[in-house]
C-alpha cells in the first residue's frame, strides 16, 4: 500500500522563546547597571556640591619685609620668599614670553577660557595654547584658570570638564582656579540675581570636580569681593589667590598669591598688566 509521507518539520518554537529569556535577563542587567551608574552618579555630583564649614587660618606674612623696586614687589622673611609672576589671557594678545622670561618673571597664570556674562556660552580662550606652549618653552611656571558664570553647579561643573579638556596635554606647576567677578553690565549680568550660598555652591562643585581629577584648585577674588560673592568659611579648605591694589593685602587669612596690581608694565607684553607673587616656604 502506498504511502503518503511528508516531511516532519522540528519545531523551533524553543529558539525565539530562548532569545527572548536571554534579552529580558539582558535588559534587566543593563537596566541595573544604569541604575547603579545612575546612583553612583549622584553620589559623585552630592559629594562635589557639599560645602565644608573650614575653620579660617591667620595668614603669617609680615608686611614690613614687602620691598618694591618700581613696579615690582618682593617680599621674604625667615620662612617665607616670593617669586615673581603675571597673569594674562587674550587681552594680551601677542605676548614675547622671552621677553617676559628675560624681565624676571618666574611663574604665569594662563586664562582656558570663559564663560558669557549674559547668555552664558562657554568659550575657550583664543590665546590659551599658544600662551601655555611658550610660557613652558621659556621655562615659566604655569598654572590655569577659568572665568565662571555658572549660575547652578550643572553649570560648574560644565566649567571644570571644559578646563580639564583644556589642560589634559599639559604638565601644571600651579593650581587651576576659579575666577567668578559680577559683570558691570547692570541687569545683563547672569550671576547678579544669585545669592551668596549659591555662589559659593557653583565655586565648591568647581573645585572639588578639579580636585577629583588630581590637580590642586584655587578660588580667586579680591579682599573686597571675597567676602561680598562668598560664604567664605566654605571656602577655605582650598588655596586662596587675593587680588588687592595697595602696599599690602590685608586678606587676613591663608593666601598663596596676591595679585598686587593690574597696570604693571612687563617687557613682551603691550599695555597694562596684572602682576602677582607666589609665596613659597623655606625648606
Amino acid at each position: 500500500m502506498a504511502g503518503n509521507y511528508r516531511k516532519r518539520h522540528h519545531s523551533s518554537n524553543g529558539i525565539p522563546i530562548a532569545l527572548s529569556i536571554f534579552l529580558s535577563i539582558l535588559l534587566i542587567a543593563l537596566t541595573a547597571l544604569g541604575l547603579k551608574l545612575r546612583e553612583q552618579e549622584i553620589a559623585i555630583h552630592e559629594e562635589e556640591e557639599r560645602m565644608i564649614e573650614t575653620p579660617y587660618v591667620s595668614n603669617v606674612f609680615d608686611w614690613n619685609n614687602l620691598s618694591w623696586d618700581g613696579d615690582y614687589a618682593y617680599y621674604e622673611d625667615d620662612q617665607w620668599y616670593s617669586i615673581q609672576g603675571i597673569d594674562v589671557s587674550a587681552h594680551q594678545e601677542v605676548i614675547d614670553w622671552d621677553a617676559v622670561k628675560a624681565s624676571g618673571v618666574e611663574f604665569a597664570m594662563i586664562r582656558c577660557g570663559y564663560r558669557g556674562y549674559q547668555y552664558g556660552y562657554v568659550h575657550k580662550d583664543e590665546y590659551f595654547d599658544r600662551n601655555m606652549q611658550e610660557a613652558k618653552r621659556v621655562g615659566i611656571k604655569v598654572g590655569v584658570y577659568f572665568y565662571s558664570q555658572a549660575i547652578n553647579p550643572e553649570e560648574a561643573r560644565e566649567e571644570a570638564d571644559f578646563t580639564l579638556k583644556q589642560i589634559e596635554n599639559y604638565e601644571l606647576d600651579l593650581p587651576v582656579v576659579f575666577d567668578m567677578e559680577e559683570s558691570d553690565t547692570g541687569p545683563n549680568g547672569r550671576i547678579l540675581s544669585l545669592t551668596k550660598e549659591e555662589k559659593t555652591e557653583c565655586a565648591v562643585t568647581f573645585l572639588h570636580r578639579i580636585q577629583n581629577a588630581g590637580y590642586t584648585p584655587m578660588i580667586y577674588n579680591s579682599t573686597m569681593l571675597f567676602e561680598e560673592l562668598f560664604v567664605t568659611e566654605y571656602i577655605q579648605e582650598f588655596e586662596i589667590w587675593v587680588a588687592e591694589y595697595g602696599p599690602y593685602p590685608r586678606y587676613p587669612y591663608e593666601f598663596s598669591i596676591w595679585q598686587y596690581t593690574s597696570s604693571g608694565t612687563v617687557p613682551g607684553i603691550e599695555g597694562g598688566t596684572d602682576m602677582d607673587l607666589l609665596f613659597i616656604q623655606k625648606e
